[in-house]
């Protein structure tokens, strides 16, 4: 009886797994923030990218994967990467909890892993450096000795080479877990760090001569963003609200709040603080996607804690939040919610249920036509686009086709126009009190590439997302299904 039951577990859990596969995949729904900072860049290392790269958080997710892309010349292979490091993940917590099938079944019911299943982003392959970096971290901690240090510094510094986001949560970890130890044993972590950031450096050396290049600017960006970023919009990437804050607290591991308990924080004093910094990133910057980050060691301590009765609460909560979040991921499989470029979450549809304007068309689909249809008549054209300095990315990224010379943003063309080419400056110069004759500044800032080939001058033909190109001497011509056509006016030379 025991064996036929065990069987039917494993199938079950295999079933289980194969919808979420299945799910992932067949949605057409990619994720939101920062998809153009992964999938532009893999195109772009591709070969198949109608535009210049704009940023990226992780120019390696980008490298990793380009040949994917190239392959198939879609986006596919980053849901394929994802559910493998989710997979990943669960068994590596099945393996940290000494195989307790307990924990692989809380974390396959995991509300965050369904959410980030469909998603481009270097989350899932930061939570999982994070979880080992946990793991050889408290190793560390408990027994001493040097080997662990080495894997816990290592794993800080790939997992940063990967994502930026190790910055805060691998600096939280490594904050708690280093700071009583030894000068040397701090000096040693230190310089492992470095080591494991070695792809991401020599990476950045051959794209920009510099390898601290992506750190300084991702950091300043990160900092920058806390007062609007550089464009000066208030939240640069999301914005606080009632929805957003219900959907990150539904999401969260329900199980999570337990820990509070006031045996369960004597008794895991540094991972509650641990896991409380994280949260507090979370509810600053809220995004359901960075409780990917720590949620498997929040399921480590859970396998351990959990009794049968929480366990059942845990998993009826977790399956309803489940398929709340996976209801529109199905929806968005035959017909798009919105209407929006990038498709629809749980949150989005939280902001306005009643008002999902289902559609069998989506919006990319109708983006292609128009860009097919536009080459057709001005094959191998540089095209300025706009009106958002970004617009231009969502041409690039959607079409593959090779009868697009290049998208130009409207940023970009306007700065040449006006003969500039610093986007933005910040000068820090202190005004002594008293008559003396110096003065020390610290200045840093954003300059267009000087290596810039493209021939602005000579750019007549302007496409506008939302509305015709808001440029002088462009006159809107037409409107396709989406897209708006514009051409310069000829002027006369005497």
């Amino acid at each position: 009886m025991k064996i036929k039951e065990l069987y039917n577990k494993k199938i079950i859990f295999i079933l289980i797994l194969i919808i979420f596969a299945l799910i992932t995949l067949l949605t057409r729904y990619y994720g939101a923030a920062d998809i153009g900072d992964y999938a532009d860049t893999a195109k772009f290392f591709a070969g198949d990218y109608n535009g210049k790269i704009r940023s990226s958080n992780s120019h390696i997710l980008g490298f990793i994967h380009y040949p994917l892309v190239k392959l198939t010349e879609s986006y596919i292979g980053f849901k394929i990467t994802s559910i493998v490091l989710l997979i990943f993940i669960m068994f590596s917590v099945y393996k940290i909890s000494n195989y307790n099938k307990k924990a692989l079944w809380l974390l396959l019911i995991s509300p965050v892993v369904w959410y980030m299943g469909p998603w481009i982003n270097p989350i899932q392959i930061g939570s999982l450096i994070l979880l080992w970096s946990y793991y050889f971290a408290n190793k560390y901690d408990k027994e001493g000795k040097i080997k662990y240090l080495t894997y816990f510094g290592l794993l800080i510094g790939l997992g940063w080479s990967v994502w930026d986001g190790i910055f805060f949560f691998g600096g939280f970890l490594a904050i708690i877990y280093m700071y009583n130890k030894k000068s040397y044993e701090l000096l040693y972590f230190a310089i492992l760090i470095l080591v494991g950031l070695i792809p991401r450096l020599a990476l950045d050396f051959y794209l920009f001569n510099f390898p601290f290049f992506g750190m300084i600017k991702n950091m300043t960006g990160i900092i920058l963003s806390t007062w609007g970023g550089i464009h000066n919009r208030g939240w640069a990437h999301a914005y606080p609200s009632i929805t957003t804050f219900i959907s990150i607290l539904i999401a969260i591991p329900i199980g999570y709040w337990t820990l509070y308990k006031k045996e369960r924080i004597a008794k895991y004093k540094k991972e509650i603080v641990f896991l409380s910094l994280c949260l507090l990133i979370v509810l600053m910057n809220q995004q359901i996607r960075y409780i990917m980050a720590f949620a498997p060691i929040v399921i480590l301590l859970l396998t351990k804690e959990l009794n049968k009765k929480e366990i059942k609460i845990h998993f009826i909560i977790s399956i309803i939040v489940i398929l709340l979040f996976i209801t529109p991921y199905i929806i968005q499989t035959k017909y798009s919610i919105k209407n929006k470029l990038h498709g629809a979450d749980f949150t989005d549809v939280l902001e306005n249920p009643f008002e999902l304007k289902l559609s069998k068309t989506f919006v990319q689909d109708l983006i292609v036509q128009d860009i097919k249809e536009i080459a057709k008549e001005y094959p191998n054209e540089v095209f300025v686009v706009g009106n958002a300095e970004d617009d231009y990315q969502a041409l690039a990224r959607l079409y593959w086709g090779k009868d697009v010379n290049e998208f130009v943003s409207i940023q970009d063309y306007n700065l040449f126009m006006e003969n500039k080419n610093t986007i933005f400056e910040i000068k820090f110069m202190p005004t002594p009190n008293i008559n003396y004759r110096r003065q020390i500044w610290i200045a840093g800032g954003m300059n267009k590439n000087e290596n810039d080939n493209t021939d602005y001058k000579n750019i007549k033909l302007g496409i506008g997302l939302e509305n015709p190109v808001n440029i002088e001497g462009f006159k809107f011509v037409k409107k396709y299904n989406i897209l708006y056509f514009s051409k310069k006016l000829e002027t006369n030379s005497l």
